[in-house]
């Protein structure tokens, strides 16, 4: 019986935040052109600096020779990790602005069912996102991804979303009790962008950077998926070993942050603004 409350309170969180979404019609369009400009903008980037798609630097560290390849790989586990965070933490700032959050946290169901429904909205439009953006970007930027490595690809990325989660539901519990939270978040969304190994490998970033992106589930996902789709499973142990190393970790943390959170609910209540 408790498991089908859940799932139902799973269910109404997650309409609700449908519901939402609809109300604004241009946000999936916008979405989608954010897709079209990075992949834009990365061809752009390329072709200044090279003169051509093709780098021979770009293939000697990652294997792929077309930057556009490359970079739509990397959007691919960027457009997830920015979901996780943008459902978990922003979902508890509107709510907080709104005054409701207390009500949703005293609604009878567990604070991880209301997480998670907040995010699943985002999880099937970035599944929808994917599906139109990949055909495409084979007809408009005579983009080359084999198929096979590609579903290779996204199953490597569903370890990876573990710990995205993780990290976001982490964000959220911290939110929760900041007299201000806007700059945090913004804050933390940059440094996703740019340590996410998305637009360029991270192998070329200072030292400091490069253990920093490694600490963070979003260029571990990057490097793994982009290995496995070109090389397959049997030459990305290492990279596959980490993620799985990383996404328990912060997996961990999630959960600790989520009781914390609860914790202190309880204890002080929470605040609106």
């Amino acid at each position: 019986m408790a498991v089908t409350e859940e799932l139902r309170a799973l269910y109404g969180v997650a309409a609700k935040s449908w519901r939402i979404f609809l109300s604004y019609k241009l946000w999936m369009v916008s979405d989608i052109m954010l897709g079209f400009f990075f992949v834009g903008q990365a061809l752009l980037i390329g072709i200044g600096l090279t003169g051509q798609r093709n780098s021979p630097a770009l293939q000697r560290m990652t294997g792929y020779s077309d930057y556009l390849t490359f970079a739509v790989l990397g959007f691919m586990v960027l457009g997830f990790g920015l979901t996780f965070m943008s459902g978990f933490v922003w979902s508890v700032v509107d709510e907080l602005y709104a005054g409701t959050l207390e009500y949703s946290f005293a609604a009878p169901m567990r604070r991880i069912t209301f997480f998670l429904g907040n995010v699943l909205v985002r999880i099937f439009l970035s599944f929808v996102y994917m599906a139109v953006y990949i055909p495409l970007f084979v007809i408009v930027f005579d983009v080359h991804i084999n198929s096979a490595g590609f579903f290779k690809g996204i199953s490597v990325l569903l370890l990876g979303i573990v710990g995205m989660i993780g990290l976001g539901m982490t964000a959220a519990g911290i939110v929760l009790y900041l007299r201000d939270p806007g700059p945090f978040i913004n804050i933390l969304e940059m440094l996703v962008f740019a340590l996410s190994g998305a637009m360029y490998p991270i192998k070329i970033l200072p030292e400091p950077l490069q253990l920093l992106a490694k600490a963070m589930p979003y260029a571990p996902t990057s490097e793994a998926v982009r290995k496995v789709v070109a090389f397959g499973y049997s030459n990305s142990i290492n990279e596959i070993g980490y993620l799985l190393f990383i996404s328990a970790i912060y997996a961990l943390l999630g959960y600790l942050a989520y009781k914390w959170s609860e914790k202190q609910a309880r204890i002080v209540g929470l605040k609106s603004y």
